[in-house]
């Protein structure tokens, strides 16, 4: 009976190329303006975010899922959407810092020392603090760190998009369809 059931990993990946080229085109945006860390910049990037997994999450429940989808399969498909969107940023991520802009890690570490100095802690809690976010300067952790952390922000984001997106059917009908379904095959 679950056999003819669609499978969630081409369109996963699919919908996470989708994904990580909107989150790519705007990290480049924010490159050439120099607003990197702007928080103008992080709003339209949670605001794209959320309408691109929405719209992925409606083209996977509409195309895929005959129109109805529960609000539990919404948000893990949003999850497993947003992993594979989370892949490729970090191998984007990991040709930006490693070839385009080397020094980015760099100014990072400057910002957060301003930002430290800035709310008051002392020369012992910022070097503590650098010295902590100095070991997060690694490609391989890097790499990771963009995995977990963006499949982290789509845990937050599906929770959210899957109340609008889910569309419970009526399972008289929907059982009743899979039984045609099966006669036919």
């Amino acid at each position: 009976m679950h056999a003819n059931r669609p499978s969630i990993l081409k369109p996963a990946m699919t919908y996470g190329v989708i994904i990580a080229l909107v989150m790519i085109i705007l990290s480049v945006l924010a490159w050439i303006l120099g607003e990197e860390g702007a928080l103008w910049l992080s709003f339209i990037n949670w605001i794209a975010y959320f309408g691109i997994l929405y719209y992925c999450l409606k083209n996977w429940r509409d195309k895929y899922k005959g129109g109805y989808i529960t609000y539990g399969m919404a948000f893990k498909s949003g999850v497993i959407f947003m992993f594979f969107a989370s892949i490729i940023f970090a191998f984007y991520n990991l040709i930006y810092m490693t070839w385009i802009d080397p020094q980015y890690m760099d100014r990072l570490m400057d910002v957060a020392e301003e930002t430290y100095y800035n709310q008051g802690m002392s020369d012992e809690q910022i070097d503590l603090a650098l010295s902590m976010f100095s070991k997060m300067k690694s490609p391989g952790v890097q790499f990771f760190s963009v995995i977990f952390g963006t499949t982290l922000i789509g845990v937050v984001i599906s929770l959210i998009v899957s109340i609008f997106v889910k569309r419970e059917g009526d399972p008289f009908r929907q059982a009743m369809s899979e039984i045609d379904e099966n006669d036919k095959q």
